[in-house]
């Protein structure tokens, strides 16, 4: 876990100018980490900089995280829905957007952390959630 390298980002910030944007993203949020979360908060602050975004900040976990990984679909879910939470003043800069937010992640194993995530940014008001993750994992 480091600062994310300069050809990470460029690559990017290529993909990112590369999609079909409906709606440019209003702001950059970062979920929680537990193996690269130097990288994931670098990766938000140089991707907001860059496309001169708030960085608004990360989502986080009411205890130590969702424990240990689950084998089954339905366990991960419950582990991450009891544990996924967006903290107060979060919720606050995600209601006053105009538009959707870009959401950065290192990996996704099996969708739900992203899943609940957006259910949670979706609730606090935002129109749109945009994922931006670094890998997928075969779960």
């Amino acid at each position: 876990d480091g600062p994310v390298p300069d050809d990470l980002v460029t690559a990017l910030v290529q993909v990112l100018a590369a999609w079909d944007w409906e709606q440019r993203p209003a702001g950059v949020i970062t979920l929680p980490s537990r193996t690269r979360p130097r990288l994931i908060a670098s990766l938000g602050e140089r991707i907001a900089e860059i496309g001169r975004l708030p960085l608004l900040g990360s989502l986080e976990y009411a205890g130590n995280g969702p424990g240990p990984r689950q084998f089954n679909s339905p366990q991960r879910l419950q582990a991450i829905w009891r544990e996924l939470r967006l903290p107060g003043p979060l919720a606050d800069a995600v209601a006053s957007l105009g538009g959707p937010v870009l959401v950065i992640d290192d990996r996704i194993d099996s969708g739900w952390t992203m899943t609940v995530a957006a259910r949670l940014l979706r609730e606090a008001g935002a129109p749109g959630v945009l994922p931006l993750v670094l890998a997928v994992t075969a779960g």
